[in-house]
């Protein structure tokens, strides 16, 4: 089956945007006026939420080898990723100290992919729900209330995030992006993508008019309401409906944002973002030892202005995925990345007849 080149496309612009918000993240606090803290608000309130609601659109039931695949690369990046940095701590790596060790409480980034596992286990009984998107958001935005931020399962963002999930699934069980799949129909396609647009840049103009009346506290709190951070007495003070009805407007506003940035993205080959979105896990996972590298060995605000630290990290960013996705290091990381269980399930089901 041929691929869509603008899915790719697509997850090759949201990859690159992950990497450069992870960079983003510490050193947008180190330059005076709020440049950094824009840029970073308006990556985060779209891209994972696209980013998963894709993966809601390529869902499909009965995938239990998927799960499980999925689910193995969790358990050996959880271990490779979390290992790393408790040796950068100093910590023991045999010790309870060593977070890789704890498959329950996912590290950093790889919450995304230990909610794939569960999101993958629960959506074909969540799908059979009448309105089964609108039951999501509810049980997202009565989630809020909760306390709990232990991290255990990555709770809060594996419930929070959910919604995209059941969004994507909605998109591809209605065919709603299918106009995308067909060239001939030239005009219907390009209503779409106007319409697309303006919501697209209607969000983002309504998200640089509120950071340029706002304090910088405010933009950092508004980003962490879009990256589902805190419960409502944290991230808003409080703990009444009216923050049911404050997050729902963060809902609305990155749904929106989130599915009209596709209509800004051609439908042909690109050099470089086609090929990231086709490895977009690779970069996924091996990104991460390059931000780590470069938070230990760059530290501060590592140029005077901050628009100058926003076009380095950028061509940081860029470069990153550039050499993550090489052919040399693909094949070097396919084993652990695109794990091949088969075997061991095969050799099961064998056992299991004999």
């Amino acid at each position: 089956m041929n691929r869509n080149p603008w899915f790719d496309n697509i997850k090759g612009v949201l990859v690159i945007l992950v990497v450069l918000g992870h960079l983003l993240t510490d050193v947008r606090f180190d330059y005076d006026g709020k440049l950094l803290e824009i840029i970073y608000l308006l990556i985060y309130s779209f891209h994972m939420p696209l980013f998963i609601i894709l993966s809601g659109y390529f869902f499909r039931e009965n995938k239990y080898l998927r799960v499980i695949q999925l689910f193995a690369v969790y358990c050996v990046w959880q271990l490779l990723i979390g290992s790393w940095y408790t040796f950068q701590q100093g910590e023991p790596l045999l010790s309870g100290q060593n977070i890789g060790l704890h498959w329950l409480q996912p590290y950093w980034a790889l919450w995304y992919l230990f909610a794939m596992v569960i999101w993958y286990i629960l959506t074909p009984y969540v799908i059979h729900l009448r309105g089964y998107v609108l039951f999501g958001l509810l049980f997202a935005l009565l989630y809020g209330f909760e306390l709990e931020n232990t991290g255990f399962l990555g709770l809060r963002k594996l419930v929070m995030f959910y919604p995209y999930f059941l969004i994507g699934y909605y998109l591809s069980e209605h065919e709603v992006i299918r106009i995308f799949e067909m060239p001939k129909n030239f005009k219907k396609r390009m209503r779409v993508r106007v319409l697309g647009t303006i919501a697209f840049l209607s969000v983002i103009a309504f998200l640089l008019f509120e950071s340029l009346n706002d304090p910088a506290s405010d933009i950092i709190a508004l980003a962490n309401a879009f990256k589902h951070r805190f419960p409502y007495e944290v991230q808003y003070a409080s703990d009444t409906w009216i923050s049911v009805m404050k997050h729902a407007a963060i809902y609305l506003m990155s749904i929106t944002v989130a599915l009209g940035f596709p209509m800004l993205v051609p439908m042909r080959r690109l050099p470089l973002i086609t090929r990231a979105g086709e490895l977009s896990l690779y970069v996924y996972l091996l990104h991460v030892f390059f931000v780590m590298a470069w938070r230990q060995f760059v530290t501060g605000a590592f140029v005077p202005e901050a628009w100058q630290a926003f076009l380095v990290l950028t061509a940081v960013a860029v470069g990153i995925v550039a050499l993550i996705i090489h052919p040399a290091i693909v094949r070097l990381m396919r084993p652990l990345i695109e794990i091949d269980i088969r075997p061991i399930v095969e050799e099961r089901e064998e056992l299991s007849k004999s």
